[in-house]
């Protein structure tokens, strides 16, 4: 295969890293101070549990309770553990009905924090919000005053309470829920009620008084977080955001005029910055992109101030096979996608993993964010042991839009972003969707798998693999047979074929779909022999027809 050439800022990139520019290893990586640039942990680690479930509460308790939890996890050993609060986007239960969530409280207590002593918050049923009611009796003396937010601007309100609590310490309110623990004698801090007229009114107000002393370690942004039970995205996050000292705010993305205005926020982050939370993916994801950003969905997922309180880890490389190819054979390796979201990493995954029958019967790749070697440690873990009994790997992926090669100090941040977590996390492939060629030269994966070719124009075909260097780099087809087919059919005749397959996400059950497809694809009968792979092996098993050395740079 002839190898596709980049141009522009990618063609200089790989101009410099032949020249060895960029350092040596086998890395090309810019040198780039990740100094307060990785994602930021609590401090204080975990000793005790105190749980308290927030399924009777409202969507006002919950992001009262759940930034209540990010005060008092902050400091303290004794950390309060939240359970099934609510976001409409988790529909990852697939097993319970399809538009089911996936809760994962009582999950990972199970398999990650079985040796933390563990108190169950008792919960008064009389009570409106039984779980918020009950922390805020318990950790009274934590609270420094409150913060009102404006129900009638709601969205740029709450996260500007929440910016304003995680610096002093205070609830974030709504008036019904103000009024209600007025008994407690908390001074205000901030009433939003009728501050302001519109949303950049408000991040404006928010900027000037409150992001010099903010974290800017990472971004926040967060949005869909109206009060309605239904339709609200939830309060999940808020405890990592108030734990950290995080700056979040709203602005209306689908607005013209808000969605310009994102640039004024963003920019006063280094470049390169990861931004974490939500807003329009679609749109999202081009416009940090071309800011020099990259967008981290961080989405339903509960308890990272505890996730995120034990030591960081590193992982071990799992060890590629190499598979005899000849003329014939057809090498399938299938990819679970979107693991950059940290609610497919946290929660669709390892629920599908677990309910799903078929789990390790046909070797997939899981792309999962590798910052969970510093954000949750002991889920990494769990990954580790859980993918070696089944066969599987992991694979990395850090952001679905990434700094284009043309906003060079971004770029520069992320490839050494990537490399830093690739590296610990000890993973061998990596996804990616935008500048493949260039990230892949930077880089430098043992497996570099390029985007989703045949149904979007990221990424390049199923047919164009190639070494970059040292990185094996190969192109996606969807798993759709009019997608798949063609890409068998239509492939270089007289030798093997080489095929990454995006198989889909953990919201359904992708591991039965995976067998499913393995079956169909034995049997058509159309003369060429299957051998079903990790994209590791993939790589491996092209080397060693191609005449390489097939052990990865250590």
């Amino acid at each position: 295969m002839k190898k596709t050439l980049t141009s522009g800022i990618g063609a200089l990139l790989c101009a410099c890293a032949l020249s060895g520019c960029h350092g040596g290893g086998g890395s090309f990586t810019p040198d780039v101070d990740l100094t307060h640039r990785l994602y930021p942990t609590v401090q204080t680690p975990t000793r005790s549990l105190v749980v308290v479930d927030l399924r009777h509460d409202d969507i006002e308790g919950q992001v009262a309770a759940i930034g209540l939890q990010g005060i008092v996890n902050r400091d303290e050993t004794e950390k309060v553990y939240v359970m099934n609060s609510r976001c409409k986007d988790n529909h990852g239960g697939w097993k319970i009905g399809p538009t089911a969530m996936a809760q994962m409280g009582q999950f990972w207590l199970d398999r990650v924090l079985t040796d933390i002593p563990q108190e169950t918050l008792a919960l008064d049923s009389s009570q409106r919000n039984p779980g918020f009611a009950a922390l805020v009796e318990r950790y009274k003396e934590k609270v420094k005053g409150v913060v009102v937010y404006d129900p009638d601007l709601v969205e740029a309100t709450i996260e500007a309470a929440t910016t304003i609590a995680a610096q002093t310490d205070g609830l974030i309110l709504s008036p019904s829920l103000y009024e209600e623990l007025k008994p407690y004698g908390f001074p205000v801090i901030q009433d939003l009620r009728g501050k302001f007229g519109n949303n950049i009114e408000c991040v404006d107000w928010l900027v000037e008084n409150y992001f010099d002393a903010a974290n800017h370690d990472v971004a926040f942004t967060w949005s869909h977080m109206t009060t309605d039970f239904e339709e609200s995205w939830g309060a999940a996050n808020k405890d990592y955001v108030v734990a950290n000292r995080l700056f979040t705010y709203f602005l209306d993305i689908q607005d013209h005029t808000e969605c310009a205005y994102y640039e004024n926020i963003v920019k006063r982050y280094p470049a390169g910055t990861q931004i974490m939370g939500w807003t329009d993916e679609l749109k999202a994801d081009k416009l940090f992109a071309d800011y020099g950003y990259v967008m981290v969905p961080f989405i339903s997922v509960e308890n990272m101030t505890v996730m995120s309180s034990f030591p960081s880890v590193e992982g071990t490389p799992i060890e590629p096979k190499v598979y005899e190819a000849d003329p014939e054979t057809v090498f399938v390796a299938m990819l679970v996608s979107d693991g950059d979201n940290l609610l497919h990493t946290m929660i669709y995954m390892p629920y599908t993993i677990e309910e799903s029958e078929h789990y390790g019967e046909v070797p997939v790749t899981w792309i999962i964010n590798p910052a969970i070697v510093d954000l949750a440690p002991r889920v990494f873990s769990w990954y580790e042991r859980t993918m070696d009994a089944g066969g599987q790997e992991m694979g990395a992926m850090m952001g679905d839009g990434s700094p284009t090669t043309d906003r060079y100090s971004g770029f520069s941040f992320y490839c050494a972003l990537a490399k830093h977590y690739v590296d610990k996390a000890g993973m061998l492939t990596l996804k990616q969707m935008i500048d493949g060629e260039a990230v892949a030269w930077n880089v430098q994966p043992y497996c570099l798998e390029g985007g989703y070719a045949g149904t979007d124009w990221r990424g390049i075909g199923p047919h164009e693999y190639h070494m970059d260097h040292e990185c094996f780099h190969v192109g996606t087809t969807n798993s759709r047979p009019e997608y798949l087919y063609e890409a068998i059919d239509s492939a270089p005749k007289g030798q093997p074929l080489f095929l990454s397959v995006m198989i889909g996400t953990a919201s359904e059950d992708v591991v039965t779909y995976a067998a499913q497809l393995k079956k169909e694809l034995e049997a058509r009968n159309d003369g060429h022999k299957y051998v079903f792979v990790r994209h590791a092996d993939l790589a491996a098993s092209y080397r060693a027809w191609k005449g390489l050395p097939v052990e990865p740079k250590r």
